[in-house]
């Protein structure tokens, strides 16, 4: 691949004041080898097009304001080298630049990210500490080697909003917590010098809250910093547990999984959103059920245990042990 060569930058464009919907447009410019995204972008506004709006700020991977999408995927503009994307494009030679989704636009490639911090605010995504605010800054109030350590991944969130961008919850709930909502809360929760944990756990498990999640993975694949994201939710959703929080679907619906599984290897479907939803609950479902019978989708109502049933009942209970010993 060559070191110096014209490469096009489609990008989606859109001015609220002047324009019904967003359009691609088109930007041809020479670049060498090296060059990141960003500085592309800036080269564009700069030289071809002043009106060409993007976010950005420490041009250091450190403030993660100019997290855009870049060819189908949410990334920083300024640590993603125009080469490596060339590499991967759909079209030979061209890179399409995208806002995050998830967010409306305010224009070009900045997006209101108003609603994100409205959540991260309901859910008191900062450490809440012992001493009075009056006594704030007198004293020291440190966190110890050992205590950091669990933690230590999730400080590494810049809240460039990548893996809320490439959350597939979050396209179809716009009031869902988000995964960088909850990498927050955990990273709080777990924080030696909180003291606001019940009360966010509490807020954690509400409707569109920590159940919601599907485990899609996305928001681990698009996180920048490779922050375990759904470790961190998988352990916000064990101190529910924890603290005694089970009365939710969400909780129900998980430890009923669990107990259909050591106790015969097979999940009992026909019966779970009975046990999950409880009778009332079921009301809502019945349309839904009424769609599955008529196409012949019923699963058995007593299911057989599967053949390796005790090995997966040894390989449960090993998981919950060494689940102890961390805890």
């Amino acid at each position: 691949m060559e070191d110096r060569k014209q490469i096009t930058f489609n990008v989606l464009c859109f001015n609220p004041e002047v324009d019904e919907k967003a359009y691609f447009k088109s930007y041809d410019v020479v670049l060498e080898k090296g060059i990141t995204v960003l500085r592309a972008l800036n080269y564009i506004k700069d030289h071809v097009d002043q009106t060409l709006t993007h976010r950005f700020f420490c041009q250091a991977g450190i403030c993660g304001s100019c997290a855009i999408r870049i060819n189908g995927v949410s990334k920083l503009a300024c640590t993603t080298q125009v080469w490596d994307e060339l590499e991967t494009c759909k079209t030979k030679d061209q890179i399409i630049v995208e806002p995050l989704n998830n967010f409306k636009v305010i224009r070009d490639l900045v997006v209101d990210i108003d609603p994100m911090i409205a959540k991260l605010k309901k859910y008191k995504s900062w450490v809440v500490p012992m001493v009075k605010d009056e006594d704030l800054g007198k004293k020291e109030c440190d966190v110890k080697p050992e205590e950091f350590e669990p933690i230590n991944a999730a400080t590494d969130c810049i809240l460039c909003a990548s893996c809320y961008s490439e959350c597939t919850i979050t396209e179809a709930d716009r009031h869902y917590i988000s995964p960088l909502v909850i990498l927050r809360a955990y990273r709080m929760n777990m924080d030696t010098r909180d003291t606001a944990g019940e009360e966010r756990t509490r807020l954690l498990q509400e409707d569109h809250g920590i159940w919601d999640c599907t485990h899609c993975y996305r928001c681990v694949e698009a996180c920048v910093k490779n922050i375990p994201i759904m470790e961190a939710i998988q352990g916000v959703r064990h101190e529910t547990f924890e603290r005694g929080m089970t009365n939710t679907a969400g909780a129900r619906h998980a430890k009923i999984f669990l107990d259909d599984v050591k106790g015969g290897g097979r999940l009992k479907e026909a019966t779970l959103p009975l046990r999950t939803l409880g009778p009332i609950g079921m009301i809502g479902m019945i349309p839904f059920a009424l769609k599955m019978g008529a196409k012949g989708r019923v699963p058995p109502i007593f299911p057989h245990k599967v053949s390796t049933h005790r090995e997966v009942k040894t390989l449960v209970e090993q998981v919950e042990k060494e689940s102890k010993k961390k805890d």
